[in-house]
């Protein structure tokens, strides 16, 4: 799948609560550009409404890319980095597996 930018970004009709995602993608091998100007998109956790509302992982080619440290792949975009770069070259598939656990509240926090 690709996004078509003009059309918006995939998105569920369903809602999830908690739930285990995998992930696979794959950066082309010729892949051009530089920090975040390479094969950047992100997934969005936890969404309020449509286009890019929630919390991001980041999905981008960040090997031997470097770019700021929450904003390479695996990270939550500009909030918290990944723990190492795990990423491999242009032309491997890469993964991720999302384990996602939906925040609660009491009833008097509403």
């Amino acid at each position: 799948m690709t996004v078509n930018k003009k059309s918006g970004n995939i998105e569920t009709k369903k809602s999830f609560n908690n739930y285990q995602l995998h992930l696979e993608y794959l950066i082309p091998e010729n892949i051009t550009g530089k920090s975040q100007g390479r094969g950047n998109s992100g997934l969005f956790l936890a969404s309020t409404g449509g286009g890019d509302a929630g919390y991001e992982l980041q999905i981008m080619d960040s090997y031997n890319n470097p770019t700021y440290v929450n904003g390479q792949a695996a990270s939550i975009y500009k909030q918290s980095a990944p723990l190492v770069n795990a990423c491999r070259k242009p032309g491997e598939w890469q993964t991720y597996d999302v384990l996602w656990t939906a925040p609660t509240f009491n009833d008097d926090a509403l």
